[in-house]
């Protein structure tokens, strides 16, 4: 590969060539089943053709993909790029709402489904495919197509969060994401001997240089199940039994994977790369208390320069956590509020310019002028520079580190989140004045995001709970939603977010006196919530999913239930059994069920 030129490269080509080189290799690995790359491209090849032929899918065409089965969502991505299209993954888990409105602003020229999945294309009239049940009736070629898709046109269209309650697309070419992908492949040293664990969901930019970086070194790509991602031991046993190399991760789900963890079992890793959110030092210490010769690394990136910028190898002496340097053909700027460079040592506004820059916002010019601009003068004169909105500190050495936004938007559980979209979404409800959205970290380094509400009362909660759940993702449903009269205001006029934590934790408490464990186990289970939910006061009838429990906090409790009382729970009973008290009786059958079978 690395004789060709990356100006001539597509994804496409980079992926056929390790095609030619190793086509009996492994590929994909999903739940005990093994998919070579001969084969894996052939079943591309059947679908492209038919997308291309059949759908008249043509370069910058978009090919929504809604599937939930792992290697089918790799087959449908490979099929799209090979008719020449651009893929848009769709979470299957979103509202339909949700699908229907990114459907409606992608305009796809067609639609791969699943029969499960299908409902979530009930408002689309173009080109439908519903791969497990069409996939094998076709009777279309299964050698590689004609390229049709160059290095500039569209590769995929990542869809984030947007202000005005309109998800952003951002259009991402080829060569822009072959520039990510082929330096990730020689920093990293990717090749046919490393198993990358798929961590992070096909609908989150990161899993673009996951699944692309592994699919054209020549790696293995092992597939978990999506519905136990956040399952600790299953994703500790694939690591150790899996062979794993690497994987990229959130820092808040690498927190708790490093739990269960041990370097003696996890052998076989090399390397593990956080991405998505800014941590701290504290996450660095603690993974090479627990994996010493395991290199960590920290990636930065938005979604418009191809998802990463820079790049920083971190240390256990670490003082500070930085994001690095720029990768090659990539330019940062720390620029002033006059467009000037701020000295070593001073903050600024981070501009990104080079090879990895995205097209723009798909159907968006405007928003796409605004952020993607041509400064006049020195030292970007001329270039084409995209505004982060991110706030960074240069150091003296060169490297940068990250600070903060300049505007409302936030990460949560490593996605960007708009807080003008969730508040749009809210203020549908004619009884809604205003919302004042909050990001607050719990004890237990969760963060939450709350939503203070002006004209509802307690009586409504229900209703714009209902609202929020079915307009947005769930990472972006607020934890917690709270009326208030007014919101506190500091004395020098600033909202008084201490005053806003203390308002929510009563407002979440106040019914919450009740009833005293009656057993052991509900009083171990007390503890525990109220560890995970703190500063809010937990009773024996509150519902974790209204407490803001999210899958973070599933995995946090299945960890503590198996620490503190001894028995393993599913993922699935904190769903079906949301109290302290329905969950002690759970526990209570296992441990009656382990008794007998001893």
């Amino acid at each position: 590969m690395e004789h060709h030129k990356t100006g001539t490269l597509t994804l496409t080509s980079l992926f056929e060539e390790r095609v030619r080189q190793l086509p009996d290799h492994t590929a994909l690995e999903f739940e005990g089943e093994l998919l070579g790359y001969d084969e894996l491209n052939r079943r591309a090849n059947r679908l492209a053709h038919h997308l291309r032929d059949a759908c008249g899918v043509r370069p910058d065409d978009r090919v929504a993909i809604l599937v939930r089965r792992p290697p089918d969502v790799i087959v449908a991505v490979l099929a799209t790029l090979k008719a020449g299209g651009a893929y848009v993954p769709l979470d299957p888990d979103n509202p339909p709402g949700v699908t229907q409105r990114t459907v409606d602003a992608v305009a796809p020229r067609a639609m791969v489904v699943e029969s499960s999945t299908a409902t979530g294309a009930m408002f689309f009239d173009g080109e439908l495919f519903v791969l497990d049940v069409m996939g094998t009736t076709l009777r279309t070629p299964d050698t590689d197509p004609e390229p049709a898709a160059t290095p500039s046109d569209l590769a995929y269209v990542m869809f984030t969060s947007g202000t005005t309650g309109t998800p952003k697309g951002v259009a991402v070419e080829h060569r822009a994401i072959v520039n990510t992908v082929t330096w990730r492949n020689a920093h990293y040293g990717f090749g046919p001997r490393d198993v990358v664990l798929a961590v992070p969901r096909p609908s989150f930019d990161s899993a673009v240089e996951d699944t692309f970086c592994a699919l054209t070194s020549g790696a293995r790509l092992l597939l978990p199940r999506r519905d136990r991602i956040t399952d600790r031991r299953y994703l500790t046993g694939l690591i150790e039994e899996r062979g794993v190399t690497h994987f990229l991760i959130t820092p808040m789900l690498h927190k708790r994977l490093l739990e269960g963890m041990e370097a003696r079992r996890a052998r076989s890793l090399r390397s593990v790369t956080i991405a998505g959110e800014g941590f701290t030092t504290s996450l660095t210490r603690e993974h090479f208390r627990r994996l010493p010769d395991v290199e960590l690394y920290n990636e930065y990136g938005p979604s418009e320069n191809a998802v990463c910028s820079t790049v920083h190898r971190l240390r256990p002496t670490d003082e500070r956590v930085l994001i690095g340097r720029p990768v090659p053909h990539t330019e940062a700027f720390v620029l002033d509020e006059d467009g000037a460079p701020v000295p070593p040592g001073g903050t600024g506004e981070l501009y990104l310019a080079g090879a990895g820059l995205a097209r723009g916002y798909l159907g968006d010019p405007g928003l796409t002028a605004r952020r993607f601009v041509t400064p006049a003068a020195p030292p970007a004169a001329g270039r084409r520079v995209y505004r982060t909105g991110d706030v960074v500190r240069l150091h003296r050495s060169g490297e940068l580190e990250f600070v903060g936004r300049r505007d409302g938007q936030v990460k949560i559980r490593g996605h960007r989140v708009e807080l003008g979209q969730v508040a749009e979404v809210l203020a549908r409800d004619p009884a809604v004045g205003h919302v004042h959205l909050l990001r607050h970290t719990t004890g237990s380094g969760t963060p939450l995001l709350i939503a203070f509400v002006q004209g509802p009362t307690a009586g409504d909660v229900a209703r714009l709970r209902a609202l929020a759940r079915d307009g947005l993702p769930e990472y972006m449903v607020p934890s917690a939603i709270v009326p208030v009269d007014t919101v506190p205001l500091t004395g020098h006029g600033k909202v008084d977010d201490a005053a806003l934590v203390a308002l929510y934790a009563y407002a979440a408490g106040r019914d919450a006196a009740g009833p005293q464990p009656a057993t052991e186990t509900e009083a171990v289970l007390l503890e525990i919530w109220r560890e995970l939910f703190a500063p809010l006061r937990v009773g024996l009838d509150d519902d974790f999913l209204d407490l803001g429990g999210d899958s973070l906090r599933v995995m946090d409790l299945l960890s503590r239930v198996e620490t503190r009382i001894g028995v393993r729970l599913d993922v699935s009973d904190l769903y079906t059994d949301r109290t302290i008290r329905s969950q002690a009786l759970v526990i209570e059958d296992r441990r009656k069920d382990k008794v007998g079978t001893e």
